[in-house]
């Protein structure tokens, strides 16, 4: 079997129909569907299950407890018995004759990951604007790719951009780290940093949907978002030091200082309600400095000027942010 595709759901039964009439696509002969209820309360499950019994390759994974959209793909990753791995958020619209497309590219290669582009979509017009436009590659290590993108201003974390060779990340050991927000991050950085083997296509292979209650709506609920930033940039700093000097690395570095500055940036950006700006600069005041100390080894004299700012005055930080980028 060429393909796993891993779709969690938890609350989502307005959407998930639109994604998996998409995904029936494929070829069952050479695809299977993994479905994991993530022990959600509304109609998704029943809608998965029908889904379930009209297509072979289609299977449905019931989780015992919530736990998550990490620990439910960690679930899927299991269960995969396909060469490649790819991942699809269930409110998405994939594309699968272009997904399909990309794991043939990939096993032609002998790749380890397989990268690809994206459009949003806007929920309510259904809009649809192009997502960075990544130019196609010839076969290059993982970090060549990460360097090559992150240089550009190319680079974004979400896996579902993706394709994974499953014996890759059996062999490395990756898995979705459970109980963060920002997830991505810690898996496709990682992915490409340790593949010898990986390309980027310029196929679309998703649109992104852009709605209110997903999770990065999550952001005004909540300041936890504060502290998944800091333990993202604690994890990729402790990955820079295991590479070798190199352009990737050095890249890593001014990533992670970038997201450092993200807790800062957000708090104005996501005009977030007031008790959860007041918890999240309370959390920025506490954490300052350490955040600040990631910039400040970006290796980028940009990005560690602002992570000197920020070092200095939290508050002048964000109110300059503020004002620089409109959300006053």
């Amino acid at each position: 079997m060429l393909l796993s595709v891993i779709i969690p759901f938890y609350q989502v039964q307005a959407y998930i129909g639109a994604c998996l009439e998409r995904i029936s696509r494929l070829p069952q002969d050479a695809c299977e569907v993994l479905l994991v209820d993530d022990c959600g309360r509304d109609d998704s499950a029943s809608i998965a299950a029908a889904y379930c019994q009209e297509h072979a390759n289609f299977r449905l994974i019931r989780r015992e407890a919530n736990g998550g959209l990490s620990a439910a793909r960690n679930t899927g990753m299991k269960a995969a018995r396909g060469e490649y791995i790819s991942f699809v958020d269930s409110d998405d619209l994939p594309e699968p004759e272009a997904l399909f497309a990309l794991a043939c590219d990939a096993q032609r290669a002998h790749l380890d990951v397989a990268k690809a582009r994206f459009r949003y979509f806007d929920d309510e017009t259904g809009r649809q604007t192009d997502g960075p436009a990544i130019p196609a590659t010839g076969v290059m290590t993982g970090g060549a790719l990460f360097a090559a993108q992150c240089r550009a201003g190319l680079y974004e974390p979400m896996v579902w951009q993706c394709v994974f060779r499953r014996a890759f990340l059996e062999e490395t050991g990756l898995t979705m780290a459970e109980g963060l927000l920002f997830e991505d991050e810690l898996f496709q950085a990682p992915a490409l940093l340790k593949a010898e083997r990986a390309a980027a296509s310029d196929r679309v292979i998703l649109l992104y949907r852009q709605r209110e209650g997903s999770i990065m709506a999550s952001f005004a609920r909540s300041a936890r978002w504060c502290a998944s930033y800091l333990e993202v940039c604690r994890r990729l700093t402790s990955l820079s030091v295991q590479l070798p000097r190199s352009q990737a690395r050095r890249a890593l570095r001014k990533r992670t200082g970038q997201i450092a500055l993200s807790v800062a940036k957000n708090i104005p950006a996501y005009r977030l309600p007031e008790e959860v700006a007041a918890q999240a600069r309370a959390f920025l005041r506490e954490h300052r400095r350490e955040l600040s100390s990631y910039a400040l080894k970006s290796g980028s004299a940009v990005v560690a000027a602002q992570g000197l700012a920020l070092g200095a005055s939290p508050e002048l930080f964000m109110a300059g942010y503020a004002r620089l980028s409109g959300n006053r």
